[in-house]
């Protein structure tokens, strides 16, 4: 019976030794991968960083190109205005002496016709 119980208390030693060992190379497997995990969503975020700060770059350097290409249309609209109001004016100017001509050769028809009547 002795003998019995002492194979029996040798047995559950294994055991208990199999199933220490076990868990113990279960949590070694664990916090390796729990390991490789951190160290992965480490690089992630770096690569997310590096990503997320090549868009900000592009994105400003695009609205500094599309500011500059509306400052330059904004001067061209200017540019333009100025010449419109300049061709408006010069062509006032010409009307108003088309106008003073045309009362100045009234008046010279005006005098011939009472000059011619008047004879």
């Amino acid at each position: 019976v002795l003998k019995t119980l002492e194979k029996f208390h040798k047995e559950r030693d294994a055991v208990a030794d199999v199933v220490r060992q076990e868990f113990v190379d279960r949590i070694v497997a664990t916090e390796e991968e729990s390991r490789r995990t951190k160290q992965e969503m480490s690089e992630l975020k770096a690569r997310h960083r590096i990503e997320l700060e090549r868009c900000r770059t592009e994105i400003e350097k695009t609205k500094k190109q599309k500011e500059n290409e509306l400052d330059d249309v904004h001067e061209r609209v200017k540019q333009a205005i100025v010449k419109k109001d300049e061709v408006v004016n010069q062509l006032k100017k010409e009307y108003q002496a088309a106008v003073k001509r045309a009362d100045h050769l009234e008046g010279l028809l005006e005098q011939q016709r009472k000059h011619l009547l008047g004879k």
